[in-house]
């Protein structure tokens, strides 16, 4: 009838979708803390029931948003490394660069991803996105050791050497820690103008470091 609303019809692909664009619009405007199930369905057009059905709780759709965000993350990644081209020490910077520029620009996904309190860290699908952003991660401390890179098949081979894992360790201490520290506000000691060079010098020695 003239006047009236009508809520969109999906297909079951397109409402997942749509319910994880709706969720990811939630946390960008309100937070983790203002994050529920209603108001993604009500940014949806569906029923209150809608996100349950699909993914049975906050914390399923937490987890598929926190896929998401390695899948992001992943990709800003391999686009950085692209441009650094085969200099170690750009390659190193980049990283550093394109996971705090991750961070910045999907705070509530960096956050979410790495809280094991609020995700299913069982699902497939998100332990298949983690281990792919881990492994680009991974190539990169191989390249600084003049090693090969590796595919997510030979992860498992390869993390049985100690000296890799400790490089790993190293490496993604440095660029998670920062990132975690700028993104909450914790590195007051360091004037605006100088974290873009701190974070440039620091990776740059870093990665000297592991090639030593």
């Amino acid at each position: 009838m003239r006047g009236m609303t009508t809520k969109p019809s999906y297909h079951h692909g397109d409402l997942k979708e749509a319910l994880l664009s709706a969720a990811e619009s939630v946390l960008h405007d309100h937070g983790l803390q203002g994050f529920t199930l209603r108001e993604c369905a009500r940014r949806a057009g569906v029923s209150h029931a809608a996100p349950k059905h699909h993914f049975g709780d906050v914390r399923g759709v937490l987890t598929e948003v926190a896929a998401r965000g390695f899948n992001q993350l992943t990709r800003r990644l391999k686009l950085r490394l692209r441009a650094a081209g085969g200099d170690l020490d750009a390659q190193f910077v980049a990283t550093s660069e394109a996971y705090l520029a991750f961070a910045e620009a999907h705070p509530e996904h960096f956050r979410i991803m790495f809280r094991s309190d609020l995700v299913d860290t069982t699902s497939p699908t998100l332990v298949a996105a983690a281990l792919a952003t881990f492994t680009e991660l991974t190539n990169v401390i191989r390249r600084q050791r003049g090693e090969l890179d590796i595919d997510l098949e030979s992860l498992d081979e390869c993390m049985t050497s100690r000296e890799l894992i400790n490089d790993i360790v190293i490496g993604w201490c440095h660029i998670h820690g920062y990132a975690h520290l700028k993104l909450e506000g914790q590195l007051p000691m360091i004037a605006k103008p100088m974290q873009k060079e701190v974070l440039t010098t620091a990776a740059t020695r870093l990665a000297r470091m592991l090639r030593s």
